[in-house]
């Protein structure tokens, strides 16, 4: 018996190592521009992060939480006349890419990830900012992107497939990702080098469904229903039998299913109600369109003209599609309509009659399909013979209206709904498309939120021209400089220096200066620049001191090189996530040297040397100054204090000796938290310690009276003199107030 299972286990591990050329779970991540998401070994992309229990990728603007606009590629290949390695001619051939696909369709083979320009080195009071490498030494100064992805896949068709994706860091091309597919006939379906087939394929397709959700935040709306995978979102195409000039289709989310019947407003973009917050929290929360373009389809494996009536495009309902191993219907799915579920000639907008602010759920177009809608995209039919490819390039992204715009629309709106006077200024006319209808029973609160967000599509279209035009100049922007390959953020008690490397400067003959961009709270608010140094204005450098800040707030900094393109005249800057920083800095406090009475603490440590005052008395002088803040501290009030984000339950000891421990106590005598405030061999002493409202097993703390026991750890001389100040074992006790 132990035999067999050791056959069989030596067998699995061949299989194994046979279709295995590198694990399909492998993921890269590109987090390069404004735009961020993962790429997957087999070839596609499903969003579900199990850890997470919900969809990723697609991140945009990803400088904020909760941006992802991500669900799920469907991505097959299938032909006809399929002859297999034994000479067999089968009808129909086909492969599917998805996560469970088995070895026998998909051998993944490479997956790797190349940088013009490397990490940064970031440090903040000497703590490394972590980074997930996924680069692995793979720079290349000289690339054309700052990232490219290489994606091998070979296929049981023979078919291999290489996919290249190509992303930039420069403000006007950092929301979009071009992706370069190639398909050639190899002949290899496995991992090593012998040729399994040798024929030609014939009738070849490839096509796409994509599924879109915009966004992630729609999730933690309560009364939304079915937000999470996409089931709202409206799908607009252009119909290839009109040969347009970029064939695409983009996609946001419409009116949306809800809980509240009895609902009395337009909830396209997810306003923020009174209900959920006040005007400071109103803003427009799910403003992203997004979409896929056809940049490049080829005439025929012998001829790389670009050819329409290679693509096919429209919109899909549902998530029927043809399982592995279906490879009829695959081919169906691909070339024709499977059981009736796409629609190409007419965009399931104008399909539906859908106006401005209108109200009408795209989920009832789609006969209450629960699974949504999606784009689609399929290429062929093609020849490929032996040792021959075929090539199609498409252009992925995301655009809509930015932050501020975003909370200045949803203000207004919100004014509007609770009657108040609001200023609801319409958007110019669009650009890149007709006007659209609107709804004759509309209220004008909803037509100026929906038409502001409507602006997404003229957006996103503006992006696809883009794209095409860098795919038409192979690949070739102009760059913005290189990002500092290092950044240092160093504390002090009365600013924050902030250090960088010279680099642009020496690379980039155009370069101009460095601008120094600063968030406090949070590190997905609002930036701005505090200092501006250039080469015309003769203050140039690669240090900054950052003054005026506030005790005990947290701050996030960001730092770019920027040039003037010497052909546009535009500003071009680095791209800020090579150097932004996610851990929080503030201000390093050193102990008071006076007491809330005004007495030096040098003449505390002479008199009580001199036996003038007593140990009760110098321990009241010195350890009584510490404080609580806030006390008491109110739920209601927390955005005033360290802001609604990371440091929403924040409290603040103020005025700690150097070396002491803190134990919190709630009224009844029950230990809560211990906390340990210890100054490092070598580091300047600091007088502030944060907690943040929690016990030892992490849980929040309730409302009521807590005892916080401050006690010195070690003997503390007075920096001055030299003289006793405070004896390991001194102790006071404060009383603070907590209110939830």
């Amino acid at each position: 018996m132990r035999r067999t299972a050791t056959i069989l286990i030596s067998i699995l591990l061949v299989s194994e190592m046979l279709f295995a050329a590198i694990p399909r779970a492998n993921r890269t991540w590109v987090r390069a521009g404004a735009l961020q998401t993962p790429f997957e070994a087999w070839g596609a992309e499903r969003g579900h992060d199990p850890n997470l229990s919900m969809y990723v990728g697609l991140v945009w603007p990803a400088w904020y939480d909760r941006t992802d606009n991500f669900v799920i590629d469907r991505q097959f290949v299938a032909c006809r006349n399929f002859t297999d390695a034994s000479g067999n001619v089968l009808n129909y051939k086909s492969a599917k890419f998805h996560t469970e696909s088995p070895a026998s369709q998909l051998v993944p083979m490479v997956l790797e990830q190349s940088g013009r320009y490397p990490y940064c080195e970031i440090s903040v009071d000497g703590v490394p900012q972590y980074y997930e490498d996924f680069l692995n030494d793979n720079i290349d100064p000289d690339q054309i992107a700052d990232r490219i992805v290489t994606n091998v896949v070979r296929t049981n068709l023979g078919v291999t497939m290489t996919r290249k994706v190509y992303a930039y860091s420069q403000q006007y091309h950092d929301n979009y990702f071009i992706y370069e597919y190639t398909f050639e006939n190899t002949g290899n379906i496995d991992d090593d080098d012998d040729i399994e087939l040798s024929n030609s394929i014939h009738d070849f397709y490839f096509g796409i469904m994509s599924r879109y959700c915009t966004c992630r935040e729609a999730r933690y709306v309560t009364n939304l229903a079915q937000a999470g995978w996409g089931a709202h979102q409206w799908v607009h195409h252009t119909p290839i039998q009109d040969d347009p000039e970029i064939p695409y289709y983009y996609t946001w989310l419409g009116q949306a299913k809800t809980n509240d019947i009895t609902m009395t407003y337009d909830n396209i973009g997810v306003p923020v109600l009174p209900v959920e917050g006040t005007l400071k929290d109103a803003r427009i929360r799910c403003p992203q369109v997004a979409g896929t373009a056809v940049l490049h389809a080829d005439r025929a494996y012998n001829d790389p003209a670009h050819d329409n009536t290679r693509v096919r495009i429209g919109w899909y309902i549902g998530d029927s599609v043809p399982p592995e191993g279906a490879d009829q219907q695959a081919w169906q799915y691909l070339s024709s309509n499977f059981e009736g579920l796409g629609y190409f000639d007419v965009s399931q907008d104008i399909y539906a009659g859908h106006k401005v602010a209108d109200r009408y759920p795209p989920f009832y177009v789609n006969n209450n399909d629960a699974a949504g809608t999606n784009g689609y995209l399929s290429f062929g039919p093609y020849e490929i013979p032996m040792g021959e490819s075929v090539r199609i390039v498409l252009c992925e992204g995301v655009g809509g209206i930015n932050r501020r715009k975003a909370i200045e629309v949803g203000q207004n709106w919100y004014k509007a709904y609770t009657g108040q006077q609001a200023d609801l200024v319409l958007p110019p006319p669009p650009q890149y498309r007709d006007p659209e209808p609107v709804a004759e029973d509309a209220a004008a609160m909803d037509v100026y939120k929906n038409m502001w967000i409507y602006t997404g599509k003229d957006s996103i279209i503006k992006t696809f021209q883009r794209a095409k035009e860098t795919f038409e100049n192979d690949y070739v922007i102009p760059m913005n400089p290189p990002p500092p390959l290092s950044f240092n953020i160093l504390p002090q008690p009365d600013n924050i220096i902030l250090e960088w490397e010279n680099n642009p400067m020496e690379d980039d003959p155009d370069f101009e200066g460095y601008r120094v961009y600063r968030a406090m709270l949070e590190p997905d608010s609002f930036y701005h620049c505090i200092f501006d140094g250039s080469i015309s204005e003769g203050n140039v450098n690669n240090r900054y001191e950052d003054k005026n800040l506030l005790r005990g707030i947290n701050y996030y900094y960001y730092v770019v090189s920027y040039k003037i393109d010497p052909v546009s005249g535009r500003e071009l800057e680095s791209g800020r996530a090579y150097t932004q920083t996610t851990i929080p800095t503030s201000l390093k406090k050193p102990p008071r040297d006076v007491t809330d009475d005004d007495v030096l603490i040098s003449d505390i440590a002479r008199d009580y040397a001199a036996g003038l005052i007593s140990d009760k008395e110098r321990i009241e002088a010195v350890l009584g100054m510490i404080r609580i803040v806030p006390n008491p501290f109110h739920i209601k009030n927390r955005k005033i204090t360290f802001g609604a984000g990371v440091d929403k339950d924040k409290l603040m000891f103020y005025n700690l000796p150097e070396n002491c421990q803190i134990r919190i106590f709630s009224e009844r005598g029950d230990l809560v938290n211990v906390i340990e405030h210890v100054t490092g061999e070598g580091q300047a002493a600091v007088a502030d310690e944060a907690w943040y409202s929690n016990t030892q097993s992490r849980q929040v703390i309730k409302s009521g009276i807590y005892i916080a026991h401050i006690r010195v750890t070690k003997d503390i001389a007075e920096r001055e003199t030299g003289l006793p100040l405070l004896k390991e074992n001194d102790s006071i006790v404060k009383k603070f107030i907590v209110v939830r």
